[in-house]
């Protein structure tokens, strides 16, 4: 009979039914913890997270940051592969909270690195709306911290009281799209994402002001 407790036989929801694999967090303590949807086909597959091409351009924008992939951690929203790569149900993701709350507390991260609308939303709770201004302001609130400026704007994760980044996904039918921006300009939505990975890297190197609560259990 399948270990409650046990993440690698967890049956909690319907996801089990059509997985091959538990993904199961990786990477660095103590950094940034990327926290994406779901897995993918790839992942699936060789039970590794941000194993497929949006994993390979996260990987990239952290390169660009300074950063390798074995300096920074990885989990998902949820662990197992939804069918046809849909996005998870609300039940879904509940079933699987708390072993996200488990792996931050495990990886110890500073900042939360929201990628994608889905992790944002169980992160933040932002809703609808207009995404990716969102993760504009998001992250020049974050660049704003770093440079000494509107200290306390920055997105906390209630549970944990981490500072949160919001990014866009990195899928490629997302990563090399324009959008309009703010100002009307229309920038790659790239650029925007390598630009949340250097915040969220620099707000973990100077990590100021910001204590860890215990997580809260209802």
């Amino acid at each position: 009979m399948p270990d409650a407790s046990d993440p690698q036989t967890c049956r909690r929801c319907r996801l089990a039914e059509g997985r091959s694999r538990v993904v199961l967090p990786d990477g660095a303590r103590g950094g940034v913890m990327a926290v994406g949807e779901a897995p993918g086909a790839e992942e699936d597959q060789h039970g590794v997270g941000f194993f497929g091409l949006a994993g390979r351009n996260l990987d990239a924008a952290f390169a660009e940051a300074g950063v390798a992939r074995t300096g920074y951690a990885r989990a998902n929203v949820v662990r197992c592969r939804p069918p046809e790569n849909r996005s998870p149900r609300a039940d879904e993701v509940a079933a699987c909270s708390e072993w996200l709350l488990e792996a931050i507390e495990a990886f110890e991260p500073r900042v939360l690195l929201a990628v994608g609308r889905t992790a944002a939303d169980h992160l933040l709770g932002i809703g609808r709306g207009k995404y990716l201004w969102a993760v504009e302001d998001s992250v020049s609130r974050v660049e704003r911290e770093i440079m000494g400026e509107g200290v306390g704007e920055v997105d906390l994760h209630g549970p944990t009281g981490l500072p949160v980044v919001m990014m866009p996904h990195t899928s490629p039918l997302a990563w090399n799209r324009a959008y309009a921006d703010r100002q009307g300009r229309c920038p790659r939505i790239r650029s925007l994402g390598e630009r949340a990975v250097r915040a969220a890297v620099e707000l973990a190197h100077e990590c100021r002001g910001y204590e860890r609560r215990e997580v809260e259990n209802d």
